[in-house]
């Protein structure tokens, strides 16, 4: 296992032989579980950040809208509504167990299907064989630069979602698809920096997005601690949303959601009830109170502008005292570490650097990254504490968290297992904070 993590790492992603390689098995796989993809609407969903909240979003719009439904994201999988844990840490699904789920969906009559579609797999071909009908793009920002190079190949490898749509928008509709309900789109965020480059490839129909601008905005928006308000605009109609989650980050994610929904004919008034009905993702600003009347916020957040959006809405929305405990992924991006690091510190009242998922690395190499962005913020050992081991870093947090206060834990999200050197342990990080609460805040 070792000798291949090795071997990945020496041979470039771009390498042909590599890709074809990833190609041949994603061939074989769609043959071998029969293409069930096109016989379905299948929707990709795709950007840096906001994929799997927005994925949550559409399924659970559709669904309420009385759809059979579908889902793959990186937190779980669902088919007409049941669910089961994503373990896999991926995004995105090898193309063998994405082929399967697609083949299980069709075996529950299901209609459309929702899928997160990484960059990772876009480039790997890991998608290959299933022709999407509708794509959507939350946002492009600094991420996965170890593995793409440049922001270029980066934006390239999401593209090629839309291309793949773009496709399909030119060929003849099979007659039991034409029969669901749908038109063949792209969702476009015209806040995103790349909105002009998705623009231009060529679809039907393409509905924009945006907070105050596109063909589908958001307006007269009032954000709380636990909730976000705006007016969803479309065409002539108009609806008030009451969302359940804060954040214009969150009121974005909803608008790209309400996109996929429109494509699909889901009326504007049925759009409004599903999301105000929304719960929200596990592991997504989940909030865990505390008998001493702090709270903390377990995230999933794992890049700078994911990390800028969440402390920023907290700021704006709780203006509390702030406890931020941040590492960072082994084997990953190593540029972002000391950015990661000075952004919390910059948001928080005290910093907590600790040890996340070292995977092969050597955990202090990567705390030691992430401190140094936070020492430019902070002094060490005033309001900035290194503490290698996460349980104690958090039981730390929670000791020193008083009434009104949010303690922030971010990167695990709502992952059972965390990769250390040695291979994955048993970590819900909720439970572990549920468990130091019991035992520390009596």
């Amino acid at each position: 296992m070792r000798f291949l993590d090795y071997l990945r790492k020496k041979i470039s992603p771009d390498n042909p032989f590599r890709l074809l390689w990833h190609k041949s098995k994603a061939v074989v796989a769609a043959y071998q579980f029969g293409f069930p993809g096109k016989k379905m609407i299948c929707i990709g969903v795709t950007g840096t950040n906001g994929k799997t909240t927005t994925v949550h979003m559409a399924e659970h719009i559709l669904r309420t809208a009385g759809k059979k439904v579908g889902m793959l994201s990186t937190a779980e999988f669902r088919i007409n509504g049941k669910i089961t844990p994503n373990r896999s840490k991926k995004t995105t699904l090898s193309p063998f167990l994405t082929q399967k789920f697609l083949k299980q969906c069709l075996r529950h009559k299901v209609d459309y299907v929702v899928i997160e579609a990484s960059s990772h797999a876009l480039h790997q071909h890991r998608l290959w064989g299933i022709p999407f009908s509708i794509s959507a793009i939350t946002n492009i920002t600094h991420e996965h630069l170890d593995y793409h190079q440049t922001m270029e190949k980066y934006k390239e490898a999401k593209k090629d979602l839309f291309k793949n749509v773009s496709r399909t928008c030119h060929r003849h509709l099979p007659d039991h698809l034409k029969a669901i309900p749908h038109q063949q789109a792209m969702i476009l965020n015209t806040g995103d920096t790349f909105f002009q480059d998705f623009n231009q490839i060529s679809c039907p129909t393409k509905i924009t997005y945006g907070l105050g601008e596109g063909n589908l905005k958001a307006h007269h928006i009032t954000y709380s601690k636990f909730d976000s308000k705006f007016a969803l605009h479309h065409g002539s109609d108009e609806v008030g949303i009451e969302l359940k989650i804060p954040g214009s980050f969150n009121i974005e994610n909803a608008l790209a959601a309400s996109g996929i929904a429109l494509a699909c004919k889901v009326s504007l008034e049925d759009v409004k009830q599903a999301l105000e009905s929304f719960e929200g993702v596990p592991g997504r600003m989940e909030s865990i109170g505390s008998p001493k009347g702090f709270e903390v916020i377990v995230d999933f957040a794992l890049t700078p502008d994911a990390l800028e959006k969440l402390y920023s809405t907290l700021r704006q929305t709780a203006p509390a005292r702030i406890i931020g405990i941040i590492g960072s992924c082994g084997d990953r991006d190593k540029e972002k570490r000391p950015v990661m690091g000075e952004i919390v510190a910059n948001h928080s009242d005290l910093t907590i650097v600790t040890d996340e998922e070292p995977y092969s690395e050597n955990p202090m190499d990567i705390m030691q990254a992430v401190l140094e962005g936070a020492k430019k913020i902070k002094k060490l050992e005033e309001d900035l504490h290194l503490i290698e081991d996460r349980y104690t870093a958090i039981k730390f947090a929670i000791q020193n968290a008083e009434e009104g206060d949010i303690v922030v834990v971010t990167g695990m999200g709502s992952f059972d297992t965390r990769t250390m050197n040695e291979g994955p342990i048993e970590w819900d990080e909720r439970k572990v904070v549920r468990e130091i609460i019991n035992k520390h805040s009596g």
